[in-house]
């Protein structure tokens, strides 16, 4: 028996997240809400060896500071759509129906920023097109740091660095993307299985 155990993997931060969204999401009764949400969240935790380094940190985005209080942003507007307000316990998802925002050509079909606790986290963007999907990649290339190659033409490419996760992905069969500036210390997840904080 003692020799059974002993043969076991260590459990990963893979078995660790995936058990604590199980935990969260029985216990608020939304196991099927956020799913998208829950997956990514899954992938940037794994911190794959391939994913690129944030060579110039954000500390935000566009005026919103990591951290930065809702009431700091008057022109938020709490999100109550049930597919899209966040199932995670203590996040709240903000937009801003007047903000018209464009990226390197790339207009946004939807912004939407995550409070985790009052405190800002996460800023979510959805487009439309490979072509745009390009576009934001040059652009994060430009700004953040550069992608390995082979990576370029991946549908999911990942930046990661000290204190913050980017995330661009691209869905082939509905032509619909999303970007994700993610900061670490204001994750839905507790930190304690938080391995992108460098590159495996």
């Amino acid at each position: 028996m003692r020799d059974a155990a002993a043969s076991r993997p260590a459990p990963t931060a893979f078995g660790r997240v995936t058990r604590c969204v199980r935990s969260r999401a029985a216990k608020c009764g939304c196991a099927s809400i956020g799913v998208a949400l829950v997956l990514l969240l899954l992938a940037l935790w794994t911190a794959p060896a391939c994913a690129a380094r944030i060579t110039n940190e954000p500390n935000g985005f566009n005026g919103y500071t990591w951290g930065a209080a809702s009431t700091q942003y008057p022109s938020l507007r709490l999100v109550t759509e049930p597919l899209i307000a966040d199932p995670l316990p203590g996040v709240e998802v903000y937009e801003n129906p007047v903000e018209a925002l464009t990226v390197n050509g790339v207009a946004f079909t939807r912004v939407y920023y995550r409070f985790l606790k009052g405190q800002l986290g996460s800023i979510e963007f959805r487009y439309e097109g490979r072509e745009n999907r390009e576009k934001l990649r040059q652009w994060i290339e430009d700004h953040y740091g550069k992608v390995p190659p082979p990576e370029r033409k991946q549908k999911h490419i990942e930046w990661h660095g000290e204190n913050t996760v980017i995330s661009l992905g691209y869905d082939p069969h509905t032509n619909m993307g999303q970007l994700w500036l993610i900061y670490l210390a204001l994750s839905p997840f507790d930190n304690s299985f938080n391995t992108t904080g460098a590159v495996q």
